[in-house]
This record gives C-alpha cells, structure tokens and sequence, in this order.
C-alpha cells in the first residue's frame, strides 16, 4: 500500500502541470494550415492565429491574454478592426479555440465568413512545415546594414523575407534539390492577409537568387557574413 501511494505522489504533479503552446504552423488532413505566434505589448500576451490554405483563402484571428496560453486552455478569438478597409465583412467574427498538446481545435461561434468556417477542425503542430532548415538560414542584400534591419532577403528559423516584401510567417517548407529551396509564407499585403510561395536558390559563390510567385522575374543577394 505505500509503494503505491509513493507512486501516485509522484504521478499527480506530473500530470498537473500544464505546457505553453507550441507557436508555429499547425496542418490538417485537407492541406488547410494556421500559424500561431504571439508578442508582448503593455504587459499583455497578444496572440495571432493566421488561417491560410493553399488555394489563397487566409483570414487572422487575435487574442490577449494576461499570462500564456496553456495546452489544456479554450480561447475567443476575434477578426480585428482594420485602420486600412472601409469595410469588413467578417469584423468581429469570433471563434472558439482549444488546446491540446501539439493540436488546435477551431469552433466559428458569430459574424464570420464562409473563408473563417471552412476552417473548422482539428489541426496538428508541423515542425516540418514551421522551421526553416539550418543550413538555408541566413541573410543576403545590404550587408552593409545591421542583420535586424536588412528588409531584402533573408531566413530565420520561422520568418523570412524577400525584395522589400514585408516579413512573413513560414507556414510550409519545400526542399526541391541540395541548393534549392521552396517557401510559402503568410502575410499582409495593403492590409489584407495572403500568402505567397518563394523560391531561394543557392549559388556556387554563396549569393542566393529569389523568385516570388508574384514576379516574374528573379533577384540575386549577396550573402552577408552575419
């Protein structure tokens, strides 16, 4: 009987303690993926929750919260009040979301579009599709600049850039070849969320060149050496 008291006592605290989420891009079986990610403003958490499939369909859904999300936590999120549109069709929209261990549950609940509703379900944390492998991270372009302020090109682990674009959020990762590599981010272009797919190649003299599904043409960066 005490060995299995012991047992338990050792047991419960294990079980109680909740995780913080993992941020990064979560995917379901229909190819439908969300990107979680979060910043701290004014004491609070602020989380974004973009929703995005690979037809172009994307939407962003946000939430505060005093402390960080836990794995076991349901949170409101709501569509937020552009500064940009006149109009917005799913302003306010609201959807329940739960968390388990590396799985997001999404529930419309109000005032949302047929774009917020297709994404109802389950959807499981991808390394694969939230990490940019080690070896094409890096920075190319205006080297003369600090590495933080380089807008050109570059990859961290989860965020990349190309030609000025704005940063976007890695939400799929393609491998094409040793020195090539596919990346679809999503983003905001003049205040609507989209995603967009960029291709990096890496040349012999270690500059990369950049082609963006929206360009014709391609850019070549020198790579910088931090």
């Amino acid at each position: 009987m005490f060995k299995k008291s012991l047992v338990l006592l050792f047991i419960l605290p294990l079980t109680a303690i909740a995780a913080p989420v993992v941020e990064g891009t979560y995917v379901s079986g229909t190819n439908k993926r969300v990107h979680l990610s979060s910043f701290e403003y004014e004491g609070a958490k602020h989380y974004e929750l973009f929703l995005a499939n690979m037809i172009g369909d994307s939407s962003l859904i946000i939430a505060s919260k005093a402390k960080s999300i836990q794995d076991d936590n349901t949170v409101i999120f709501t569509v937020p009040e552009s500064g940009y549109l006149d109009y917005q069709s799913n302003l306010g929209c609201r959807v329940e979301v739960a968390f388990s261990t590396n799985e997001i549950q999404l529930k419309n609940l109000s005032n949302c579009t047929s774009i917020e509703k297709s994404f109802n379900g389950s959807y499981v944390y991808s390394k694969q599709s939230s990490i940019i492998p080690k070896e094409y991270q890096g920075s190319w372009g205006e080297c003369q600049y600090p590495k933080s302020s380089r807008e050109q090109a570059f990859l961290s682990e989860n965020e990349g850039s190309s030609n000025g674009v704005q940063r976007f959020r890695v939400i799929k990762v393609d491998p094409i070849s040793s020195n090539e590599l596919n990346v679809t981010g999503a983003f905001y272009y003049e205040a609507e969320p989209s995603i967009s797919t960029i291709n990096y190649e890496y040349l012999s003299d270690k500059s990369v060149r950049i082609k963006a599904d929206w360009n014709d043409d391609s850019s070549t960066y020198k790579k910088c050496r931090n």
